[in-house]
């Protein structure tokens, strides 16, 4: 009994350290990540009464609570951006998706499989888990507020925020491309031919009209309302019940709920916008970053204790370097690449192909895997996966405030 109500000081403690931490951090200009990070290890190390990974992390609670803090991130990117955007300004991110993703992948691919003998399944699981940059720890370098045609951010934080919301979707068919191929020996016809057929284009279609027709039917719905009204709507509980709504009703029908998610919050206010009318806020965009950056200290906390428990010990030095390798070069080369002739400015460019940053959108698609695969090697999958997310946790956490407060100049 005495362990539960420590754990419920252990989090009300943390919940008030977090609270404070951006007065704390002004001088510092760090991310709110890293002394989390650092309070995980610390209550690890006392033996806090918390359900610490061993050494390695559960799967079942891993992937749901990995699973919890993506669709809450994506619904908030996706009411941040809105239909607030032209196509024209949709060119980059979709340069990044179309450009640095796959090229990415293939690097990744053949690295793990040729030089760090990791076996064919294992070494694309790997490409596809490390793909995506992440919405949740990429917060910070994110769009910060709900935009409008008339006053939007078209650079850094813009780019990053749409990458983040498509991208972790999209990686899902070569998740279950590597689950298949676990499961036979080789991906013959009939392995390629489900593969396109459902688990690429009926899973993106699906992802895709769910999330299109949840967002567009609350817009509508509260367009028939009075605007006396929608001001009695309990707001705060909207953007969360829509996150919940797409991701189930997706999921359910077999589609990508990510994908889902994101687009429910990019049409949530279509009719406002078709309308051109303008607010200068959302108050459940208010209240469901708030959700988000709650489940984010709790997964710091759980990631922080992990690396203490022995979660990096099956690396080498080859998978370490590996990993740095694709932190600073990789991500950083192929993004500036993609974003040739883009119209932004060198620094900007700069800055997108650096904030390539992976997170618990990684973590949740290396646990779902597994779960449904029959992969080898993953304690040591788990150990890159974890010590990328470390690097960069560390390296963007530091240069993230730095960075943007220069650009900002």
């Amino acid at each position: 009994m005495k362990a539960y109500y420590t754990v419920l000081l252990i989090i009300g403690i943390t919940s008030l350290f977090a609270s404070f931490l951006p007065i704390f951090l002004k001088k510092f200009k760090i991310s709110f990540t890293i002394p989390l990070l650092v309070l995980g290890a610390f209550l690890f190390f006392i033996n806090t009464p918390l359900p610490w990974p061993n050494p390695v992390w559960d799967i079942d609670m891993t992937l749901r609570f990995s699973e919890l803090v993506v669709i809450i991130s994506l619904m908030v990117a996706g009411l941040k951006i809105g239909l607030n955007y032209s196509w024209k300004e949709w060119r980059n991110p979709l340069r990044l998706l179309s450009i640095t993703m796959p090229l990415f992948m293939l690097v990744v691919f053949l690295v793990a499989y040729y030089l760090l003998n990791f076996n064919g399944p294992s070494a694309l699981l790997l490409a596809a888990v490390l793909a995506p940059t992440d919405p949740a720890l990429a917060s910070e370098i994110q769009l910060n507020e709900k935009q409008s045609v008339a006053k939007k951010n078209v650079g850094v934080q813009y780019n990053l925020t749409a990458e983040a919301g498509l991208n972790d979707g999209l990686a899902f068919p070569f998740v279950f491309l590597a689950i298949l191929w676990s499961q036979h020996q080789h991906l013959g016809f009939e392995q390629w031919k489900t593969w396109i057929s459902y688990y690429l284009l009926y899973k993106i279609s699906i992802g895709v009209v769910v999330g299109i027709v949840i967002g567009f039917t609350y817009s509508y719905l509260t367009k028939k309302l009075s605007n006396s009204n929608v001001t009695k709507i309990h707001h705060a509980f909207v953007a969360l019940s829509l996150t919940l709504i797409s991701y189930g009703l997706a999921e359910i029908l077999n589609g990508y709920g990510f994908l889902s998610v994101f687009l429910a919050g990019l049409f949530a206010h279509y009719h406002q916008h078709t309308k051109d009318i303008t607010t200068e806020g959302d108050p459940s965009l208010g209240f469901i970053t708030n959700v988000e950056k709650f489940l984010i200290i709790f997964w710091m906390i759980f990631f922080g204790g992990s690396l203490v428990g022995g979660i990096l010990d099956f690396n080498s030095l080859p998978t370490l370097v590996f990993g740095l390798c694709l932190v600073l070069i990789v991500r950083p080369l192929l993004g500036f690449i993609s974003l040739y002739k883009s119209g932004l400015n060198l620094k900007k460019r700069w800055a997108i192909s650096f904030f390539g940053i992976r997170g618990i959108g990684s973590v949740f698609y290396l646990t779902y895997a597994i779960k449904h695969g029959d992969f080898e090697q993953i304690n040591p999958m788990f150990s890159l996966v974890a010590f990328i997310i470390l690097v960069s946790v560390i390296l963007h956490g530091i240069t993230t405030k730095r960075i943007m407060a220069h650009l900002e100049r």
